[in-house]
């Protein structure tokens, strides 16, 4: 960094720094022994800033200065937002986990991990068979190989309103439940320690509601299938995933993003469910993403 010359006055003197600033030159201006020392930090572009500097001295008045300090503040206010949106992204390897950065411990996706873990094992038990007639969105009646239920939900109807999102803690197998919770422990750990737990409890309910109930009630066979033998937390997490996706796209300053690589790999999986050898819920998984799309957009929205 060098100095290229002096002003007397010290507004000309931050009015110049400005224009040098619009003008790609990076410059300080310093008080010394009563005169403003202009230094610019780049050697290489010291023979340009003499040269304006003398233009300068020579019609300070000219309109070209006074647009340039508008633009400086301008300038400076996205520099000043992007350093913010960098230094967020950083990661601090003290509180990393599993490559995401939380910034403070996520309770609530904690208890539901465990909550879902507990549910798997007791499915497993003499329990299981009442436990899921208990959880799922509306009580099953077998006769032989077939199933009968009332499209109605007159448990719900009678007061049994957590069978509109108790199915999310239900899990069938093991590749199931290992799938669900990992994506729940990345992506519903980093909404809550962004958003808090109070955001991230309604967004889980809108989503496990809406997810079930589309399930349970959208029949457009052969890919979406209907009827209430269906559990987990997929819904969700692809809510979840659609919410940081869209969130990260048009809001980064929120911290809540889902690289696209990682978005691809979930995008693909929700294909491949279509599949016809693949019992899945494709109808819960859709709807989940719609939700977690449209939450993403409205949020972004009121930010803006």
């Amino acid at each position: 960094m060098r100095p290229i010359g002096e002003i007397a006055d010290e507004q000309q003197a931050k009015l110049f720094g400005d224009y040098l600033f619009v003008r790609g030159i990076e410059n300080e201006v310093d008080e010394d022994g009563g005169e403003w020392t202009i230094w610019v930090h780049d050697d290489d572009q010291l023979e340009a800033a003499s040269a304006e500097l003398e233009a300068f001295l020579e019609n300070p008045r000219d309109r070209k200065y006074r647009k340039a300090r508008t633009r400086a503040d301008g300038m400076r206010e996205r520099l000043a937002e992007d350093d913010e949106h960098a230094r967020r992204r950083q990661v601090d390897v003290r509180t990393e986990i599993f490559g995401r950065r939380f910034a403070a411990t996520p309770h609530l996706t904690y208890g539901l991990m465990g909550l879902c873990v507990v549910m798997f094992i007791l499915l497993e038990t003499e329990m299981g068979e009442g436990l899921r007639q208990a959880l799922s969105i509306t009580a099953i009646l077998r006769e032989g190989h077939m199933i009968k239920w009332n499209p109605e939900l007159p448990e719900v109807l009678k007061g049994e309103v957590w069978r509109l999102f108790s199915p999310a803690f239900l899990h069938f197998g093991f590749l199931h439940i290992l799938f669900n919770m990992m994506w729940l422990h990345r992506l519903g750990g980093e909404f809550e320690s962004r958003l808090g737990t109070g955001w991230f409890a309604l967004f889980l309910l809108v989503a496990a509601v809406v997810s079930n109930v589309a399930q349970f009630w959208i029949n457009l066979p052969p890919v979406f299938e209907y009827g209430p033998q269906f559990g987990g937390m997929s819904g969700v997490v692809y809510a979840l995933a659609g919410h940081a996706w869209m969130r990260g796209r048009r809001d980064p300053r929120s911290g809540i993003e889902l690289d696209e690589s990682t978005f691809m790999f979930l995008m693909i999986w929700f294909f491949l469910c279509f599949l016809p050898f693949m019992p899945i819920a494709n109808t819960a998984h859709a709807a989940g993403l719609l939700v977690g799309l449209a939450w993403g957009w409205v949020a972004s929205m009121r930010t803006r």
